[in-house]
C-alpha cells in the first residue's frame, strides 16, 4: 500500500493484525498477476514507448521514491516535465502510468493547455471569482477523484503542450507545484495535488529542429538535438517555473531502429483489430520494412509512421476485405506484398472446415 497518507496510517494502524492470512493471500495473488516491482514496470513502459530508455528510466525513479515513501509529503508524488520532439512518445507515455497505476490509460486527469492559451483562462484552474457567475459551483478543470486518488491508487494529472497556455496560467500552476494544494477562488474549497503525480509536457525547440533538418547544413546539427531543446526550454520558462520541477525528462529523436519496431507495434495492433472482424492479415517482412522506411520522418515521429499506415496498408486492406466480403463477418485472409513503389493487398475468403 504504496501511496497510504499519514492520516490513514494511523487510523488503521492495527487493522491489518485483524485481517488475517486471508488478507495476505489476496496480496499476494494480485502481486503474482501484476508484478509492480521497479524493473517489471520498466520492461512494460519500453514494450509500449520504444527508443526512450532514458525517459521511461526517471519516470519509473519518480514512482519508485514516491512507493518507497521517499518523496516530499508537503508536495506533489512528483512534477515532472517531459520535452521533446513531437511524436517522440511524451503523451504516451503518461497514458502508459496511467495503465500501471491506475485503470487504464486513459484514466487521468488530461488539461491541454492550447486550449488556455487566453489570460482569463486562468480561473479555470480555481474558479469562478465571488460575486462572477458560478462562482458558488466551484467549477474546476480538475476532475478531483482522478487529481487526488485514494489511499490505495495515486492521482495523475497531464497538463498537455504546456508551453501554449498563457503566462498568467502558468504562473497559476506556481502555487501547485510547491505546495501541492490548489485553493478553488470560493475559498471554502481544496484540492489536493499531494497524492499525485503531475506531468507536463512540451514541444519547446521542435521548430528549430524542423528547420535544422531542412537546412543543406543539417549534417553538423547532427547529435545536438538535445542541446536545441534545452537552450528552448531555459529561455521560454521562467527560473521560478522551472525551480518547482524535480526532473526535465528530455526525450530523443526516433531514429530508423526505432522506426522499424514501432510499425511492427503498429502493424501488431492493426492486426488484433481486423482479427476482431474475422480477418486475419499477413505481411510480407519486406512489406513491414518498406512501411518503416516511407513512413518515417525524424520531425514527425511516430505520428507520420500512423498516417502511412493508414493510407498505405489500412485503406488497401479495407477495400480488398470489402470487396470479397460486402457484408458478413465470414472469415478473410488477406496477403500484403511491395509491388514496385508501393503495396498491393489481395484478399480470399477462407472456407470454415467441417464439422465434426
Amino acid at each position: 500500500m504504496p501511496y497510504l497518507t499519514d492520516m490513514f496510517h494511523e487510523q488503521n494502524r492495527h487493522r491489518a493484525t485483524d485481517t488475517g492470512p486471508a488478507g495476505s493471500a489476496g496480496t499476494a495473488a494480485e502481486g503474482d498477476a501484476h508484478d509492480r516491482s521497479p524493473s517489471a514496470v520498466a520492461a512494460r513502459l519500453r514494450s509500449r514507448v520504444l527508443g526512450q530508455d532514458d525517459a521511461v528510466a526517471a519516470v519509473v525513479r519518480a514512482v519508485t521514491l514516491a512507493r518507497a515513501g521517499a518523496h516530499e509529503k508537503d508536495r506533489p508524488l512528483a512534477n515532472l516535465l517531459l520535452v521533446g520532439p513531437t511524436g517522440v512518445g511524451k503523451t504516451e507515455l503518461v497514458r502508459r502510468v496511467a495503465a500501471e497505476l491506475r485503470s487504464g490509460p486513459d484514466d487521468l486527469c488530461r488539461v491541454d493547455m492550447s486550449a488556455l492559451a487566453q489570460e482569463h483562462y486562468a480561473a479555470s484552474f480555481s474558479g469562478a471569482p465571488p460575486g462572477y457567475a458560478g462562482s458558488k459551483e466551484a467549477f474546476s478543470v480538475f476532475d478531483r477523484s482522478t487529481v487526488e486518488g485514494d489511499p490505495y491508487t495515486p492521482g495523475l494529472v497531464l497538463f498537455d503542450e504546456v508551453e501554449k497556455a498563457h503566462p498568467t496560467v502558468l504562473r497559476a500552476l506556481l502555487h501547485v507545484l510547491d505546495t501541492g494544494v490548489l485553493r478553488l477562488a470560493s475559498g471554502q474549497q481544496t484540492i489536493s495535488f499531494r497524492n499525485s503525480f503531475v506531468f507536463l509536457t512540451s514541444n519547446l525547440g521542435s521548430a528549430e529542429l524542423a528547420r535544422r533538418r531542412a537546412s543543406r547544413w543539417r549534417w553538423l546539427a547532427s547529435g545536438r538535438e538535445r542541446a536545441v531543446v534545452s537552450r528552448a526550454v531555459t529561455a521560454f520558462f521562467d527560473p521560478e517555473f522551472l525551480n518547482r520541477i524535480d526532473e526535465v525528462v528530455e526525450f530523443a529523436e526516433l531514429d530508423a531502429g526505432t522506426a522499424l519496431a514501432i510499425t511492427r507495434l503498429e502493424i501488431g495492433s492493426l492486426r488484433r483489430r481486423l482479427r476482431g472482424r474475422g480477418v486475419r492479415l499477413d505481411l510480407a517482412d519486406e512489406a513491414v520494412r518498406w512501411l518503416a522506411r516511407r513512413g518515417f520522418d525524424p520531425v514527425y515521429g511516430a505520428r507520420a509512421l500512423r498516417r502511412c499506415l493508414r493510407v498505405e496498408l489500412a485503406a488497401p486492406v479495407a477495400a480488398e476485405v470489402l470487396r470479397v466480403r460486402p457484408e458478413g463477418t465470414g472469415p478473410v485472409r488477406v496477403t500484403v506484398q511491395v509491388s514496385g513503389d508501393r503495396l498491393t493487398a489481395v484478399a480470399h475468403p477462407v472456407e470454415a472446415g467441417p464439422r465434426s
